[in-house]
């Protein structure tokens, strides 16, 4: 092999190395540049040690029931609902909770399967059982459905910031994706994005699943990430 070959070999070597460094280097940065996984809960484990359950005082036929059974998901088999006379508006239930109080901007994603026909639905910047944002999706028309709605508690009342006169299907599965940033609040059904709202009065907490009347439902694959 004469010189000339030699070297026109060894410089597109060089080049092909060179082309690999710059896709590795790419691909480090890329993971770098990934956002923090804060929770990863697929319910591998039974006891919840993670998780606290809250009810809200004074309602009826509880307490609730949070177990993970043989299926791999988490069920709340409970009946568990509000002050009767003072149930539409509030939607007193029960909740299950966890996260950190510290926990700022982040998206929560959760799967969903709700086979009785009341309400459902999740909570974030949750700061303590009087002080939270809650997104809830209701079926029955005895109990105000169908109604998707996002609602701000504040001591003992909830204010509406944004609702549509829509339920949801009871046996299907669906993905509920809510993100906050800022004072920007945003969800999604599925692919499907529902809002986006401003509110600025509370900036952080823990995340929490809830339930309303809703003996039959199931939840699996919860992720947050941060912003």
């Amino acid at each position: 092999m004469n010189r000339s070959t030699c070297t026109q070999k060894l410089s597109h070597c060089i080049g092909r190395i060179s082309k690999y460094a710059a896709a590795l280097a790419a691909l480090i940065a890329l993971a770098g540049c990934q956002n923090r996984l804060l929770l990863d809960e697929r319910f591998f484990d039974t006891r919840l040690i993670n998780w606290t359950v809250v009810d809200d005082p004074d309602t009826l036929e509880g307490p609730s029931e949070w177990r993970v059974e043989t299926d791999g998901w988490l069920h709340q088999r409970s009946n568990i609902w509000g002050l009767r006379g003072d149930f539409i508006g509030r939607w007193y239930g029960t909740y299950l909770i966890a996260g950190d109080a510290l926990w700022k901007d982040y998206t929560m994603t959760v799967t969903a399967r709700p086979t009785d026909d009341d309400g459902f639905g999740v909570v974030f910047r949750y700061q303590d059982s009087e002080h939270f944002y809650r997104l809830l999706f209701i079926e029955d028309g005895l109990s105000g459905g169908p109604l998707t709605r996002l609602d701000k508690r504040e001591g003992p009342d909830y204010t509406e910031l944004w609702s549509v006169e829509k339920g949801y299907r009871p046996g299907s599965t669906v993905t509920v994706s809510v993100s906050v940033e800022g004072d920007v609040i945003k969800a999604w059904l599925d692919s499907r994005q529902l809002f986006e709202v401003r509110d600025k009065d509370f900036r952080r907490g823990k995340v929490g699943l809830f339930c309303y009347a809703q003996s039959g439902q199931a939840f699996d694959d919860i992720r947050v990430t941060e912003n």
